[in-house]
C-alpha cells in the first residue's frame, strides 16, 4: 500500500490518499481518521515510528505533529493524538516557540523527534513520552548553548536560523551564521515572513541531515549536541526531500535526484552525486520511498494554484549501482493535486 500526502491546493485532497501496490488503484481518500476538533490542512510527512504513523499537519492555522495507528487492509488509520502543536502569544497570535508550519518529521529512537519547521526556519527537537510530546524551556541544543549564551531561543531550537528575527515569530532569537549551522532563510530581512525556509530532515548513524532549501546544502549535524558537522556540495537546485535506502541517503532537488553515500561512523559534509532518472517534463519530485528495490516517485507539475497535478512513478533500482534507475512505470497518472511525500507500508 502507498500511502500520499498532498499540497492542499484542492480542498478534496486535504487527507492521505491510500493506493493499492501494485497497481495503482486508489482506494481510500480519507485514510486519517478526523475526530471532532481536529482539521486537516496541507498535510506534508509520513514517518513511521515504534509501530505508528507521525504526520506533519503542516498549515501555519494548524501547525501540529499527529500520531496515528498503522493503515488496515482498506487503508484506514485510526487516531492516537496530538503530539504537539504551536503556542500562540495571546496578544499578537505569534510562534513562541519552533513548531510552526512543520514540514518534515525523522526520529532518533521512540522518545527523540525532529521536526522542521518552515516560519520558525527551525529544526525542533520533541521529546515523546506516550505519544505526547513537549519541548521544555531552554530546550535547545547544546551546542547552541555553549556558542550563543545569553539570548533566547526559541523553545525546542536543536538546528536555528541564520535571521532569528521573522513575521510571526513573538521571541527574536540570535542570528547564527552559516559557519556556525544555522540554515539559510529569503527574505532575510528582519521581520520579514519566509518564502523559502528549511524543509526535510532525516537521522542516520549519530547524524541529523537537514534540508537547506536557501543554501542548496544537505547539512549534517551531531545528534549528540547539534554540534555543526559541516554542508554538503552545492546542488544546483533547492534541496527539499529526503529517503534513506541501504547505507544512502537519497535527496530530491527541483527535476533532480541525488545520492550519497552515509559513513558509517557518522560525519559531515556529504558528497551528493547525481542519480540517472527519467523526469517528464515540466516536472519536479516530492519524496520518494522504497519497497526493496521498487523505488515509489511523485512527480509534480505545480505547486499552490499554480498548476496544481502529478502522478506516480516506479522505477526498479540495484542497491549496488543505487544511483541507476531504471525506465519509468506509470503507478497513477492525472492526480488532481501535487504529490509531496509518499510512504509504502505493508497491510
Amino acid at each position: 500500500m502507498l500511502l500520499v500526502s498532498f499540497h492542499g491546493s484542492d480542498p478534496a485532497h486535504q487527507n492521505l490518499f491510500a493506493y493499492e501496490t501494485p497497481s495503482g488503484e486508489n482506494i481510500n481518500k480519507s485514510v486519517l481518521e478526523v475526530p471532532a476538533g481536529l482539521t486537516l490542512s496541507e498535510l506534508r510527512a509520513i514517518t513511521p515510528c515504534g509501530g505508528q504513523l507521525f504526520i506533519a499537519n503542516g498549515a501555519k492555522s494548524e501547525s501540529q505533529v499527529l500520531c496515528y495507528g498503522m493503515p488496515g487492509s482498506t487503508g484506514a488509520c485510526p487516531f492516537v493524538s496530538v503530539v504537539i502543536g504551536p503556542v500562540l502569544s495571546k496578544s499578537q497570535g505569534h510562534f513562541k516557540t519552533c513548531i510552526a508550519h512543520p514540514f518534515g518529521i525523522a526520529f532518533d529512537g521512540p522518545e527523540r523527534c525532529f521536526v522542521t519547521n518552515q516560519d520558525t526556519n527551525t529544526v525542533a527537537l520533541v521529546t515523546v513520552l506516550h505519544n505526547q510530546g513537549s519541548l521544555g524551556k531552554g530546550s535547545q541544543s547544546q551546542y547552541l548553548n555553549d556558542h550563543f549564551p545569553g539570548p533566547d531561543f526559541l523553545d525546542g531550537t536543536f538546528v536555528a536560523s541564520q535571521q532569528g528575527d521573522l513575521h510571526d515569530v513573538s521571541v527574536k532569537a540570535p542570528d547564527v551564521p552559516a559557519t556556525n549551522g544555522g540554515l539559510g532563510v529569503s527574505p532575510d530581512t528582519p521581520g520579514a515572513k519566509p518564502q523559502n525556509s528549511v524543509r526535510d530532515v532525516a537521522v542516520s548513524n549519530g547524524v541529523l541531515y537537514v534540508c537547506d532549501e536557501v543554501g542548496k546544502t544537505v547539512n549534517s549535524y551531531s545528534l549528540a549536541d547539534g554540534s555543526f558537522l559541516g554542508p554538503s556540495n552545492q546542488l544546483p537546485s533547492s534541496p527539499t526531500h529526503f529517503a534513506l535506502s541501504g547505507n544512502g541517503l537519497y535527496v530530491t532537488a527541483g527535476a533532480s535526484l541525488w545520492w550519497a553515500p552515509i559513513p558509517a561512523g557518522g560525519g559531515g559534509g556529504l558528497t551528493l552525486q547525481n542519480v540517472s532518472i527519467t523526469v517528464p517534463s515540466g516536472n519536479t519530485i516530492g519524496g520518494i520511498s522504497f519497497d526493496a528495490g521498487t523505488v515509489y516517485v511523485p512527480f509534480q507539475t505545480g505547486k499552490g494554484g499554480k498548476n496544481p497535478g502529478g502522478s506516480i512513478m516506479t522505477f526498479q533500482v540495484d542497491p549496488d549501482t543505487p544511483r541507476e534507475f531504471s525506465d519509468p512505470a506509470t503507478f497513477h497518472d492525472g492526480l488532481s493535486d501535487t504529490p509531496e511525500f509518499v510512504l509504502f507500508v505493508t497491510g
